[in-house]
């Protein structure tokens, strides 16, 4: 039985300007915690975009080994009750035993999908069985890391920054009418494609879109934090296509476009018909000729996209889903689950999401159901 209260967190994460880390050690330090932190985004060397990706997969360089260093020295500086890994794909498996020699719970926090395909995490997978608690936003790691590793795991809430809520920045000049700010995956650029046949313009900003057959959208850049809420601000729709690559039901922009304001026309799932309904507080399609049908549509009704971008952004502020709200709930679980690993959790415990959220259950019926028949429809249709 550990000691309660817990009070003393070692947090370290990627906290450079525009990471959703940077909110959670916020929210954390507002529950009055004492809090010291690492910003781990030097864990990867400054320059050069093919060694970047090759540490990023094989965790071979100096700069990998500075940062297990720095948090082993963090480690040993003081006592602490908790060290909050925000990601950690860097982190040594010895790192992870130095801590808990030192007596200090782990806790691992992910908003990536750590076991999918696509995941680079081999290194962060070998730690995993020395973790106390381990938070995801992605429903099916849960149950994935509960059954392949035996850690207590818990489905963590998507969400915003909250003071995008009250800010209203000034619209970006010359954004174009309809964005998208994300990385290139083979059906995001089938959606944008079908949307320029359509003659409607896409603004496009993001990472590795040099990967696109296109020629024109491998011009995309990425999209600097200073001018995100601006560029979202000043369009008239922004789209929020989702990863295929991390079996995403809802990302960041989810929620920050809606917390801005803005108009949000996002891929339909069950999860975001349950926060936003269809055409309530956001407009969602399964398909690239339902997409261009309600751009079409929103970009021709004003009114009904400003009542759209109005209900969305009130259920946010009502409901709760800024990371702030998120820790509050959060940290409660990780003090229960710390202090009584058995511990059952709550109908409570799953707000302000469905009743099994916390256990990684996906979205109730009927939208589940109906979100299920449409992906099938939607995974032939975005076929090349």
């Amino acid at each position: 039985m550990r000691r309660k209260p817990l009070s003393r967190v070692l947090f370290a994460g990627l906290l450079e300007e525009g990471s959703t880390a940077r909110s959670r050690l916020a929210g954390l330090r507002a529950l009055g915690l004492d809090v010291v932190e690492l910003d781990t985004s030097g864990w990867q060397p400054l320059r050069g975009r093919w060694m970047r990706s090759f540490v990023a997969r094989a965790f071979l360089h100096p700069s990998v080994h500075r940062m297990n260093a720095r948090l082993r020295s963090l480690l040993a500086e003081r006592q602490n009750d908790v060290l909050w890994l925000d990601k950690g794909h860097w982190t040594y498996p010895s790192t992870l035993a130095f801590a808990r020699r030192r007596g200090c719970a782990i806790v691992h926090y992910c908003t990536d999908d750590l076991l999918g395909r696509h995941a680079h995490s081999w290194l962060h997978r070998r730690g995993i069985a020395r973790d106390d608690v381990y938070l995801t936003t992605n429903r099916h790691n849960v149950a994935e890391l509960r059954d392949r590793y035996g850690v207590t795991a818990f489905r963590a809430g998507m969400g915003h920054d909250p003071v995008l809520l009250a800010l209203r920045p000034t619209p970006r000049r010359g954004t174009a009418a309809v964005v998208y700010v994300g990385h290139w995956e083979p059906h995001t650029e089938r959606g944008l494609l079908a949307l320029r046949a359509a003659g409607v313009e896409v603004g496009v900003w993001g990472s590795n879109w040099h990967k696109a057959r296109d020629r024109s959208l491998r011009q995309a850049r990425f999209l600097p934090h200073a001018e995100y809420a601006a560029t979202i601000a000043g369009s008239r729709i922004a789209l929020g296509f989702l990863s295929r690559w991390n079996r995403n039901d809802s990302t960041g922009r989810s929620f920050e476009v809606p917390a801005l304001g803005a108009f949000l026309l996002a891929e339909r799932t069950a999860e975001h018909e349950f926060v936003y309904g269809d055409g309530t507080g956001a407009a969602l399609f399964s398909t690239p000729a339902e997409l261009v049908e309600k751009a079409r549509h929103y970009l021709a009704h004003p009114e009904e996209r400003a009542a759209v971008a109005a209900a969305g952004h009130a259920r946010l502020k009502a409901a709760g889903y800024s990371w702030a709200d998120h820790m509050r709930r959060e940290w409660a679980l990780v003090e229960r689950a710390l202090g009584d690993p058995a511990a059952a959790s709550t109908a409570a415990d799953d707000a302000p999401f469905w009743s099994g959220f916390r256990g990684g259950a996906p979205a109730p019926d009927p939208a589940s159901r109906r979100a299920a028949r449409e992906a099938k429809i939607a995974t032939a249709s975005w076929s090349p």
